[in-house]
């Protein structure tokens, strides 16, 4: 996984009704992603992993997600 990868897809989200999630903060480090939120930092190194990340914070519907993974994969 790639930081713009994870770039686009919380912005993907942000997108939606879920507007805090915005304030993700991705960074690429050490072969990862380290991802700040409200005052926490997470380390990501597959996409598989970040995706339920991201769906938690955004606390998107089901339909949503298929939505956003449409948007990715045009």
């Amino acid at each position: 996984m790639n930081i713009q990868r994870a770039r686009q897809i919380a912005n993907l989200f942000s997108g939606s009704e879920a507007e805090h999630v915005k304030a993700l903060h991705v960074e690429e480090i050490s072969g990862g992603l380290l991802v700040r939120y409200q005052g926490h930092a997470c380390f990501f190194v597959r996409e598989a992993c970040f995706w339920p990340f991201v769906f938690k914070v955004a606390g998107s519907s089901l339909r949503e997600i298929a939505e956003i993974e449409l948007k990715l994969a045009a």
